[in-house]
């Protein structure tokens, strides 16, 4: 009995050794495997470190190509500073125009001189009244210094996108002159003459002429009036000419035709809609001779003096500028230069009357 419960533990105890023994071969399979784990996560993230710490190529355009060879962790190193946005600087204002366009068609000639519409008043109850507009501003800033030194009241009509357009408007304001837009529009000689930035041309739909029209206009705050740089073939499109002045009708603004086509009309799409309105009488310096301008001057004079106002052209030469600056006294002795808007009004007048009288 005593033998039986001695083998008995025995067996017991060689059962109790083997369990122990698996369960340590368990235990150590369990920490192998973890650690074999361990040691597979270490080393994926040491490949993954390796690669992304590899340098990157770059284009020859932006570093030298051998760069990469000779600084290789310089670029991983040295934190990346954006570059320091500059405030922009504004461009010294210049003694020389930049980009001056053509003013008008090369080699254009005067048209023939419109029959008189006299205001309905009596000679000599005042002086005739003259406007001098000087078109094509914005690209000489120091001939319209000069011409504004002048002190008498030119008329400044300007051309959008000008190299100093926004200096010579805020000085003119400034000084009182009255300012208008002078529209680039399609002349018969286009493509081989081109009105310059802005322009309108006939192959433009509604949408678009109106979109560029505002656009010009809105260059210049403070406009009181526009006339027609160049122009020559929409000047004789009816449709056209009405979609242009029904913009004009709504920014309340006047319109000077500077008649560079006999075919124009403008008087009549401005008539329709009730859009005040003149026309160029003289143009003062076509060709660009003292001799000429003085001339021009001279016309002028004797053309105010039979209607009672008269409306000149003239462009920022330095002949014109030269001859107007002799010529002021004998200007101001015979007439009084006034702004275009004041001319357009006695035009209106002349208009009215001249229709009344048909009637």
């Amino acid at each position: 009995m005593a033998k039986a419960r001695t083998k008995t533990k025995r067996v017991t105890k060689k059962r109790t050794a083997k369990k122990n023994q698996d369960l340590s071969l368990q235990i150590i399979k369990v920490i192998s495997s973890i650690a074999i784990l361990l040691v597979l996560v270490l080393g994926v993230g040491l490949l993954a470190d390796l690669l992304l710490s590899r340098p990157k190529r770059h284009s020859s355009a932006a570093i030298r190509p051998d760069s990469h060879l000779t600084e290789p962790r310089r670029e991983m190193q040295a934190p990346v500073r954006k570059p320091e946005s500059k405030k922009p600087t504004a461009p010294a204002p210049l003694a020389e125009p930049q980009h001056k366009p053509v003013y008008e068609v090369p080699a254009k000639e005067d048209l023939p001189t419109k029959p008189l519409v006299p205001l309905p008043q009596l000679p000599g109850q005042r002086k005739p009244l003259v406007a001098i507009v000087i078109d094509d501003i914005g690209y000489d800033r120091q001939m319209a210094e000069e011409l504004m030194a002048l002190d008498i009241p030119l008329t400044f009509s300007m051309l959008p996108f000008g190299t100093f357009s926004r200096a010579i408007l805020d000085q003119a304001r400034a000084q009182g002159f009255e300012i208008m837009l002078h529209l680039p529009m399609e002349p018969n000689e286009y493509p081989n003459v081109k009105p310059g930035p802005g322009a309108l041309l006939s192959a433009m739909g509604p949408d678009e002429l109106i979109t560029q029209l505002n656009q010009d206009i809105d260059q210049f705050p403070g406009l009181k009036g526009v006339n027609n740089h160049m122009g020559s073939r929409i000047s004789t499109s009816s449709e056209q000419m009405r979609q242009i002045f029904s913009i004009l009708k709504k920014r309340g603004l006047y319109y000077i035709d500077s008649r560079t086509t006999a075919e124009t009309v403008a008087e009549s799409s401005a008539q329709l809609l009730h859009l005040p309105f003149a026309e160029r009488d003289i143009f003062l310096d076509h060709v660009e001779s003292e001799a000429f301008v003085r001339s021009q001057l001279q016309r002028l004079i004797h053309r105010a003096q039979q209607q009672g106002y008269a409306i000149a052209i003239g462009h920022p030469h330095q002949v014109t500028y030269q001859v107007l600056k002799e010529f002021v006294p004998s200007l101001q002795s015979s007439v009084t230069i006034v702004p275009a808007s004041m001319v357009v009004n006695e035009f209106m007048v002349a208009a009215a009357a001249k229709s009344q009288a048909v009637r």
